[in-house]
């Protein structure tokens, strides 16, 4: 088994493309990537592109609900959230990218009822039209997330394997 997914990651629009995964899940160490890249530089007419064996298989919800269901082992504090989970409130942006709604029920599903979606860069969109680059580690990716004045701030890069986090003080900065 392997996986591909197409991805813009944290870096700038130049630098959209995919991901190679190996059957571990994991993403492909450096030899068996360039042997991919090697491979695929020989491909001249990509309608004649050989067929792996089982052929292709796109992930469904069966997937989704197995991620989350994954998610939901992750040690917690539940005495927290059932303290805090309605009255904390949550902005949450994915960047433009594709971790808005599985990141969205993540967060319900732990408990988290005040989820303030950044509607501005909720739909995957590979230009990035609201930020320069798409990395959750620079402040300036939170600008309009600030504007909805939640508690805490969550953004993730357009393939979600990298998060950022802010919260507001009580003077009302992040």
């Amino acid at each position: 088994y392997a996986g591909i997914m197409i991805t813009a990651s944290h870096n700038s629009k130049e630098y959209n493309g995919y991901k190679l995964y190996g059957e571990d899940g994991g993403q492909l160490p450096p030899k068996p990537a360039d042997e991919i890249v090697r491979e695929r530089q020989e491909v001249t007419d990509i309608f004649h592109i050989k067929k792996v064996a089982g052929g292709i298989k796109k992930i469904g919800s069966e997937i989704d609900k197995e991620y989350l269901n994954q998610v939901k082992t992750i040690p917690i504090n539940r005495d927290l959230i059932k303290k805090w989970g309605d009255k904390l409130t949550i902005s949450f942006t994915p960047l433009h990218g594709a971790g808005g709604d599985l990141g969205s029920k993540a967060l319900k599903e732990a408990g988290f009822n005040k989820i303030l979606t950044v509607k501005e860069q909720f739909k995957p969109d590979g230009t990035f039209p609201t930020v320069k680059y798409p990395n959750p580690e620079f402040h300036e990716v939170f600008k309009i997330s600030e504007s909805y004045g939640a508690d805490v701030e969550l953004a993730v890069d357009p393939d979600s394997d990298r998060m950022g986090v802010g919260y507001r003080t009580k003077d009302g900065s992040y």
